[in-house]
């Protein structure tokens, strides 16, 4: 590691070695402690060893706090595009985010004549008694129209699922993509290693997993007969 690189106060404490480990584990949260060994080229056992740490755990999480922070901007611009579009749920969180919506209501319940003083910035009315009242306000014609009802708002629980769902997707896009990409990783890895020995890789598909470490520990026989290694 590069020792003029200005570091964190929280990773200075730690090796060389324990700080590449800080630093993949925070970029890639759900890699397993086999895949981690495997990256850095070290035994399982000392990964297992540095989660046991109470220290090592939270350096983790800093950095990934850091490298999550950066990724923050393009979740919000999403959920701005997607605020822009009719999603309700969207906009209820983009609100929230700039502080703009709170989860408290006050209702203030006006009378019709206090709503009728406000019409057309009137300053100064005749306080009159209640049938005259009602009189004035049956006199009073009703000129603005109300836009056509959205009948998409006749289920209002589908369409709060069907908003959530899209939610969902655009947030965890980012994680499925990452997903899909190691498991493609791993199946290219695998085929090369399979025909360094002159295996036939699985047939296509799931497969069954006694079968699956079957096949694996035969590959590994051959590397090791042949002097391959991963």
């Amino acid at each position: 590691m590069d020792h003029n690189v200005k570091l964190p106060a929280y990773m200075k404490p730690f090796t060389d070695r324990q700080r590449l480990a800080i630093e993949l584990l925070a970029s890639k949260p759900g890699l397993s402690t086999a895949d981690a060994s495997e990256a850095l080229q070290c035994a399982a056992d000392t990964i297992r060893l540095y989660r046991r740490s109470s220290s090592f755990n939270e350096a983790v999480y800093s950095r990934f706090m850091e490298i999550s922070g950066g990724r923050l901007i393009g979740v919000v611009d999403s959920m701005i595009r997607e605020a822009t579009k009719g999603n309700v749920q969207a906009a209820t969180l983009v609100l929230k985010h700039y502080g703009k919506l709170e989860d408290r209501i006050t209702v203030r319940i006006e009378s019709p004549f206090e709503k009728f003083l406000k019409i057309g910035d009137i300053e100064e009315a005749e306080i009159v008694n209640e049938e005259d009242a009602v009189e004035i306000g049956k006199s009073i014609a009703i000129s603005s129209v109300l836009p056509d009802r959205d009948p998409v708002n006749d289920k209002p629980k589908t369409r709060t699922k069907k908003e959530n769902d899209r939610l969902r997707s655009i947030q965890d896009g980012t994680y499925t993509s990452e997903k899909k990409a190691n498991v493609r990783n791993k199946a290219y890895n695998l085929r090369v290693r399979a025909e360094r020995v002159g295996m036939d890789m699985l047939p296509p598909g799931r497969q069954r997993k006694n079968v699956r470490t079957e096949w694996i520990k035969e590959l590994e026989s051959r590397e090791q007969a042949m002097g391959v290694f991963k």
